[in-house]
This record gives C-alpha cells, sequence and structure tokens, in this order.
C-alpha cells in the first residue's frame, strides 16, 4: 500500500487569524460537531436506524430497553445489499434508503434522533457567540439538527439568523452575508426535503451551488466535524468548482482531530487536496468544542478581538421589531452618557473588550455592533430598542411605550403607602380611593420608578412567632422579575401601556402582547404556569432579543430562563401566591401576585402567623462532603476501561474511564503502578486535581464517569440491582419472593416492602414484581456537589434483573418526579438515604465491592445522609388532596396495564415452551 499523502498543516491559531483580519471565513460542518451534543455521527446513525427497522418488522418498539444487537444484528447481515465487513458510516445511504422507503417513517426516525433532550454544548454557544460578534457570517451544514438555532435561543445571540432550510429560502441568501446566516446543505427533515440516499447526496441542487461559489471564491473555507465521503459536496460543491473558485485562493483549512490523524483521509478529500495543492491545509484539534471554545472564542475575548458587523440586508419586516429602524430619528437623539455608561458595563459583564474612555466613535459602532443603531441609505439611526434604551424621553415617538400605575384601597393603607397627601379624592362607594401614575421615559428610568413604587406598597411588618421577624407583604425579588419582564418581553407595537394596578392584597401586572409562537411550542400543550409550576427552567423565547440582551448585559436579568420560576418559588416561601399566563385572546401577559395573608394591625403594624404558615420540606439531595483530592492517568492505546482490561489479562487495572488516550482513574495509580504488575509504568503516570481536571476540555463529563462508577461500587456492595444505563437502582427480590427492609426513619425504626409480587387476578400466580427504585445524579451546586435522588419505580418478570413495560415505568416515574413536593417523595427520599449510608448517622464512606482489590489505593468519598432543607408556603400544596388522588388512579391504571403486558409476555413464553416441547416431542 503507498504511503498516505504529506499535507500541509496549520493551527487553530491561524484560524483565530482569520476571524480576526475581517476575511469572514466560511464554516461547513458535519455530522463530527453535533456528536457532543447528543446527536450521533454516520456509523452511530445507521446503527440506530437498522435497530428502529427491525423493532417495526419485528412488531417491538424501539424503546425496548432488552432488544440487543444479536437481536437486530444477524437480520441486517441478511439483507442482500448490506456488507457485514464493510463500515456503517460507508453504508449509511443505503442502509437509510432500503430501511426506510416510506417518507414518513424516515421523518419519523430522524426527528427523534435529532432531538436528544439535551442541550447543545459548549461548541455551538461558543459559535453563536462568534456569529454575533461578526468574525463567522455564513455556516453550511450537511447536518439535520437545530443545535445551531437551540443554541441561538440558549445564548439570545445572534438577534438575528437566516436559516435557509428549502429552495424557496434561497431568495434569503446573500453572498456578501451581512448577517448571520445558517444554509443547510441537504435540507430539511420536517419539510421532507432531508438528503440521506445514495441519489439524494450525489449532487446539490444547482441553484445553492450558484450562491455559494462566490463565497468560497472571495473567502477561506473551513471544515469541522466532516469526513467528506459525500459527492453532492465533495464534488458538487468543491472539487468541479476549483477553476470557478480560483483553486481555493483563500484557502481550505481541513480540522482533524489529533486522535484521527493517523487515520488516512477520504479518497473525496485527498483529491481534493492534490487538486489544490498547498491551498488545502490540515489543522490538528482536540474536538469541535475545544476549538470553537476555546481556542476561538475565549482566546478572541481575552485578546480584545473587536467585533465586526456589517449593514443589515433584510427587510423590516425579517427583523425582530426592535432591531427595527425608526423612521424620522437620528443617532444624536440618543444619550451619549447613558450609552457609555451601558455599554461598558455590558462589555465587563460578557468578558468583551472596551476602551478605557470610549470616545463618540466607539459609541456608534458599538451601538451598531449591538443592534441599536442600524444604517438606513446615508443615515445611522436608533433602532426600537436603541430608541427605548437611550433616548431621554422615548414617549415622543412611541407614545405606547409607558407603564400605567394605578393603586386602590382604604385610606388607611393608601396613606400608610403613599403618605398623607396622597389620601385625596372622593372615595368610591366601597370606600376606597386610588393612587394613579403614568410611568415614562426609557426603560432604565421605567424600572428604576416601579421599583421605587413597589417598594412603598411593599411595607413591612412584624410577624409574632416563636421567634418575632420582619416581613413583607410579596418577596421584593419576586417584584422585580415581574416587572423586568414586563418591560422586555411586551410587544412595542401594540397600543395601550402595560398596566400595574395594586390592591392591599395583590398586585396585577398587564403587559401587552401574550406567549410568542417560539414559547408555545415549547410548552407541548400546557399552560405557562403548569410547566414551569412541574418545575421546568429551559422554556426560552424573546420578542425584544436586543432588549433582553441590554437588560442582562446591565445585571437587570438572567438568560438562564428561571425568570418566573424564580417568581413563583420566591412568592410560596414569602408564603404568597402567583398566578400567571396570556389573557382570552392571547393580547395581554398577566401576572397576578397575592401578598401575604396576615392581616396586619394598623395601630401595632404586627401580624400573627396564619394556621398554615409554611411547611419545611427536605430536598432530594445528598451532600458530598468529601470529594476525590486527586484523579490519576496514564496514556494507553485502548478505547475503553473494559477494554483495556481486558487486553490486561489480569494485570492490576482498576476502574476508570478512557478518554482520548488517557486512561482515568480515582484510585491511586502511582502506587498501584508500583506495588502491584500493573500495564502502566510508575514513570508515566501524571495527577490532576480536582480543579485541574475540571479546567480541561472534558473534565467534568470524566469527573461525572468516574464519581457514577465509584456509586456503582457502593451500590453492589448493598447488593442492590443497578440499570446502569439509566444510573438507577433496586432491591432485587429474596429467594421467597417479596422483600422487606428494616431502616431508621426520621423519628423511628421504620419496615418498608421494597420487592412486590403482583399476582393474576384469582390466581396465586405471579405476574411481574414492583420494586421500589431511585436514580441518581451527582451535580455540582457551585463550589459543591451533592448527589440528586430521585425516587422511582422498576418493573421485573423475574424479580431480579428482567424488565418489562419500560414505558410505563418511565411514566410512572415522571408522574412520580413531576410532583415535587409530594410528601411521598419526602418518605422514599430518607429510605434511600438510610439504605445507602446503612443508618449511619451524618457522614458515610462510599463503600467498595469485596472483589475489588484496590481498597487500600481508592479515594476517601464521604456524603451526608443529612438533607437540606427548604421551605415552602403551605398554599403551595392547597391541592394536595386532589394530586394525590390523579396519583392513585395513575397508580391503579398502571397496575391494570402492567398485570395486562405481564399476562401478555408470560402467554407468549407459555407458547414458545409448548412449541419447543411439541419439536422435541417429533424430534423422538
Amino acid at each position: 500500500m503507498p504511503d498516505e499523502p504529506i499535507f500541509q498543516t496549520s493551527t487553530p491559531g491561524h484560524i483565530r487569524s482569520l476571524l480576526l483580519d475581517g476575511s469572514s471565513p466560511v464554516l461547513l460542518l458535519g455530522a463530527g460537531a453535533s456528536v457532543t451534543s447528543g446527536i450521533p455521527a454516520a456509523g452511530a446513525t445507521a446503527e440506530k436506524a437498522a435497530r428502529w427497522a427491525w423493532c417495526r418488522e419485528a412488531g417491538r418498539s424501539p424503546e425496548d430497553i432488552r432488544i440487543q444487537r444479536s437481536d437486530y444484528w444477524p437480520w441486517l447481515c441478511r439483507q442482500p445489499w448490506f456488507s457485514e465487513h464493510a463500515p456503517l458510516a460507508d453504508q449509511y445511504p443505503k442502509i437509510i434508503e432500503q430501511l426506510f422507503g416510506v417518507r414518513r417513517q424516515r421523518r419519523d426516525f430522524f426527528e427523534r434522533l435529532i432531538a436528544p433532550g439535551v442541550p447543545p454544548r459548549s461548541g455551538y454557544r461558543a459559535l453563536v457567540r462568534i456569529l454575533n460578534e461578526g468574525w463567522i457570517n455564513t455556516v453550511l451544514t450537511t447536518n439535520f439538527d437545530h443545535c445551531i438555532e437551540e443554541a441561538k435561543v440558549l445564548e439570545n445571540k445572534p438577534h438575528f439568523l437566516v436559516s435557509i432550510k428549502t429552495p424557496d429560502d434561497l431568495v434569503r441568501f446573500n453572498a456578501a452575508s451581512p448577517d448571520p446566516q445558517l444554509v443547510y446543505l441537504h435540507g430539511s427533515v420536517e419539510h421532507y426535503s432531508d438528503k440521506n440516499l445514495d441519489h439524494e447526496v450525489d449532487q446539490l441542487d444547482a441553484p445553492i451551488v450558484q450562491r455559494l461559489v462566490p463565497l468560497l471564491r472571495d473567502h477561506p473555507l473551513i471544515v469541522v466535524g466532516y469526513r467528506g465521503n459525500e459527492p453532492s459536496v465533495m464534488r458538487g460543491l468543491l472539487l468541479e468548482q476549483f477553476n470557478a473558485t480560483n483553486t481555493f485562493a483563500q484557502g481550505v483549512y481541513w480540522c482533524v482531530r489529533e486522535s484521527d490523524m493517523q487515520q488516512p483521509l477520504s479518497p473525496l478529500v485527498k483529491e481534493l487536496a492534490a487538486t489544490i495543492g498547498t491551498n488545502f491545509q490540515i489543522v490538528p484539534i482536540v474536538g469541535f468544542d475545544e476549538l470553537l471554545q476555546y481556542d476561538l472564542w475565549d482566546r478572541l475575548r481575552s485578546e480584545g478581538a473587536q467585533p465586526i458587523r456589517r449593514s443589515h440586508a433584510y427587510g423590516q419586516t425579517d427583523l425582530p421589531s426592535d432591531m427595527c429602524a425608526l423612521e424620522a430619528a437620528d443617532a444624536d437623539d440618543l444619550d451619549d452618557k447613558m450609552l457609555r455608561e451601558r455599554l461598558t458595563q455590558y462589555a465587563k459583564r460578557l468578558g468583551l473588550s472596551a476602551p478605557e474612555n470610549p470616545d463618540r466613535a466607539w459609541l456608534r459602532e458599538e451601538a451598531r455592533v449591538r443592534n441599536l443603531l442600524r444604517i438606513v441609505g446615508n443615515d445611522l439611526r436608533p433602532t426600537l430598542a436603541g430608541w427605548l434604551l437611550f433616548a431621554p424621553s422615548p414617549e415622543r415617538k412611541t407614545l405606547q411605550a409607558t407603564v400605567a400605575f394605578s393603586a386602590r384601597g382604604p385610606i388607611h393603607w393608601i396613606k400608610r403607602c403613599f403618605g398623607d397627601d396622597a389620601a385625596t379624592g372622593t372615595p368610591d362607594k366601597d370606600g376606597f380611593i386610588s393612587v394613579e401614575q403614568d410611568i415614562s421615559g426609557n426603560l432604565w428610568s421605567q424600572l428604576s420608578a416601579l421599583t421605587d413604587l413597589l417598594a412603598l406598597v411593599n411595607v413591612s411588618f412584624r410577624l409574632k412567632e416563636e421567634i418575632s421577624r420582619t416581613a413583607y407583604p410579596y418577596d421584593s425579588l419576586a417584584l422585580k422579575e415581574v416587572v423586568v419582564n414586563a418591560l422586555v418581553h411586551r410587544d412595542y407595537n401594540r397600543e395601550g401601556p402595560v398596566r400595574i394596578e395594586v390592591t392591599p392584597s395583590e398586585i396585577r401586572v398587564a403587559s401587552p402582547g401574550g406567549i410568542i409562537a417560539e414559547v408555545a411550542a415549547q410548552m407541548a400543550g400546557k399552560t405557562l404556569e403548569t410547566v414551569v409550576r412541574s418545575g421546568s427552567r429551559g422554556i426560552k423565547g424573546y420578542r425584544n432579543p436586543v432588549i433582553t440582551d441590554l437588560f442582562y448585559g446591565g445585571g437587570q436579568m438572567d438568560r438562564s430562563g428561571s425568570g418566573l420560576g424564580d417568581v413563583w418559588s420566591l412568592t410560596l416561601n414569602n408564603n404568597g401566591e402567583v398566578h400567571f399566563g396570556p389573557d382570552a385572546n392571547n393580547e395581554n401577559f398577566v401576572v397576578t401576585i397575592h401578598a401575604r395573608p396576615e392581616a396586619v394591625d394598623e395601630v401595632t403594624n404586627t401580624a400573627v402567623p396564619v394556621v398554615t404558615d409554611t411547611i419545611r420540606y427536605t430536598t432530594n439531595l445528598l451532600p458530598i462532603e468529601e470529594m476525590p483530592v486527586k484523579i490519576w492517568h496514564a496514556a494507553t492505546s485502548s478505547t475503553a476501561a473494559w477494554r483495556l482490561k481486558k487486553e490486561a489479562a489480569g494485570l492490576a487495572v482498576p476502574p476508570g474511564h478512557v478518554h482520548d488516550g488517557r486512561f482515568f482513574t480515582l484510585y491511586d495509580l502511582e502506587k498501584i503502578a508500583r506495588d502491584l504488575v500493573s500495564p502502566f509504568e510508575e514513570g508515566e503516570v501524571e495527577s490532576l486535581t480536582l480543579r485541574e481536571l475540571l479546567d480541561q476540555p472534558n473534565g467534568e463529563n470524566i469527573l461525572l464517569k468516574l464519581m457514577n462508577e465509584a456509586i456503582f461500587e457502593h451500590f453492589r456492595k448493598l447488593g442492590l440491582a443497578i440499570d446502569y444505563k439509566r444510573r438507577r437502582a433496586y432491591f432485587p427480590k429474596e429467594e421467597r419472593g417479596e422483600r422487606k427492609i428494616t431502616y431508621q426513619g426520621r423519628v423511628k425504626r421504620a419496615t418498608r416492602t421494597v420487592v412486590k409480587a403482583r399476582v393474576r387476578r384469582g390466581t396465586d400466580d405471579i405476574l411481574y414484581y414492583e420494586h421500589k427504585a431511585f436514580g441518581f445524579t451527582v451535580m455540582p451546586f457551585g463550589g459543591d456537589w451533592a448527589v440528586l435522588l430521585t425516587p422511582g419505580y422498576a418493573f421485573t418478570r423475574d424479580g431480579v434483573g428482567k424488565p418489562i413495560g419500560r414505558e410505563k415505568i418511565n411514566i410512572l416515574s415522571t408522574r412520580r418526579a413531576a410532583r415535587d413536593f409530594n410528601p411521598t417523595v419526602h418518605h422514599d427520599v430518607t429510605f434511600w438515604a438510610s439504605v445507602l449510608s446503612e443508618d449511619a448517622e451524618g457522614v458515610f464512606a462510599l463503600t467498595l465491592e469485596h472483589e475489588n482489590d484496590f481498597s487500600s489505593y481508592a479515594p476517601t468519598i464521604l456524603l451526608s445522609r443529612s438533607q437540606p432543607t427548604v421551605a415552602f408556603s403551605s398554599t403551595a400544596f392547597s391541592e394536595s388532596e386532589e394530586l394525590d388522588s390523579e396519583i392513585e388512579a395513575d397508580l391503579e391504571n398502571l397496575d391494570d396495564e402492567l398485570s395486562a403486558l405481564a399476562e401478555e409476555e408470560a402467554e407468549s413464553e407459555d407458547r414458545d415452551r409448548e412449541d419447543d416441547e411439541r419439536e422435541d416431542e417429533n424430534d423422538h
């Protein structure tokens, strides 16, 4: 075999220079970019497709965990078009074509595939920030996933992204790339235009190629995560265009993972390199996330790189309303002093570069980059966001951008809140008087004025308890969140102000503009209040992305998607109540916060708590009191820990994890190499502190895998059955069937049945076993770590490890987990904390299996069984009886469904056994 050709190489630093010098490189992404974000690459996708197709043929659910490769692989190998000796990735188009002939089935498969339920990783989040700064303007992708668009929502950057998914969208493409644009080269799953088959990926649509060639001629091309096997891209877009692009004179920078540098490039990539010569450069990288996050974004930001932004080429109708320029307004109308203050504050908060003494030119350019100003013709005009945030009197052109504040109540309450001078006017029929005020000015001044007014309403009083304390009718942070949301998310194209109406018992805020489509699509048909109360903090969507961005940069709001969730929890903790959502016609978003229910004595300004004041609940966390001090690692050629142990053939290999050619372990590997016969040499072993590991690329993921294995060891020592994939454990049955555990409860010793035998009605025949179970997750909380326990159930046919009804198990676990404050969950967590600690008081250590020979080399990991507590208003559980009845109904229905499922499986097994017996008789 001839030697591989020697290619010229470049570095991530060279790519960083391309971003800095205004070259506006084009970025081409392949499937490898999305692997860490939960989207499988070609080979893994082909495997999943084969499993999916076999399930459909066999009438099985693709979610059934009992289905193994040995089930579908022989079936796949029998297909005349399939070669079991060729790599799956190379057969990907053929597999999709042969197994998904019905286009709807193909769409269903890919829609599930590209929605893994995890947020995009750091590489994509860094990419959208880079797009926002203008260092890259055009991204081409062969993928179907939504990672870039989801990262845009999470980061609220860039404010405007042009997505081109179908031929009809090409009218929006612009070779000058004035705004960030994303081109899906292989179409869209949701539009049935995705291209996967051989004949589909043989060539790109001519209009796409025609528009992209000028871009590739004038700009460098950076390729990441792409194998280069598809003729449509490699020939149609690259090889056949080498003349039109002047042999890619701007350069093609082909990124290859360092771990793959010894692997041969695809034939088409080699052909491209041979065709364009030294214009083709190999760039070794650690990975997509590391390149975008550490090598590009972090370095550019730390080096003070200045953003690049061209004038928008798209019409006003394409832009969010707060990015549209105002007619008859001028940049000079904005307050330069306020711009200087807010923009330097923004740069500092987001780690961007800003001059120590910004001049007018910097302010203008930075305001344009942040979409506060736009070039219209030869004029520089404020956008709606720029006007609302920085015009001294924005109501001159936006009459609707005001707030109408009113307070209505008894005279003594008005006096107490607003002073004696406020108690004027004639009382109404209820004896109440009103105070009204219109709030105008820019949004910063509106926020300040409203904060002052609501502080007057939120008058403190003494709450007479066992230890008296100062209390407030409302939580001040909850009020601030409500006001910020009203100002940031309102529809400024609608007439009418934000209305804030205050009474002694409640505050009602109505903001023009209901829920936007982007948010509604994430609610799965539920109300927003229901979703937020269930614990979700991930719903995001921005009607006004620029205003949101500036409020975040100024520290007035978070972008964590937790605003309404914080309002709810803060209010409940203050013994109040809150409701929120759109009105009947989705024209306004209304938030109503109810004050604490105590009646305040107007003379003494004191109150006695209502009977149902607060309930203290225990969180489902086991704090980790002592984490491992060191993490040991050494080089290995094995690709997985189990393979390393197998290849070591009896040599000393402790539990650990392999990542990028290094074996990581919590065990003292240096001492093991010194004391025992091991595949590792003592001098080659290195160590990291916990902080050093976490600072490494993928360091947290490595630590979590090691911690999970340590916890699994502890579970095995306790005799628990383990579902490793879902990080779930439960007790198996005993010989006599059902199993009971005695443990130390909160106040006394108690006994709990952890395995129940469910029998066929009217008989003693056991259909299945129900196990008390729990899932766990190791999580950081700031600088601390804890194990999150999630109580649930497991159902098995044999009482040990043969599961049934996987979907039903998940339904039950979800229903249980969704009742965040259900006392049953509290009891379950207390039980499992007792089991895991073996009834130890306070702190306990993770233990090792008896067969583990490395106990003297193991780290010390200490957990506390004393879970942190949190107080909630009892009004949060006013519907507890209704919730409990819903759960009981769920359990009854689930029991019936599981019984039917177990019965069906038992009958199937009986039939199989009878068939086997008949075959044996025939053989004799």
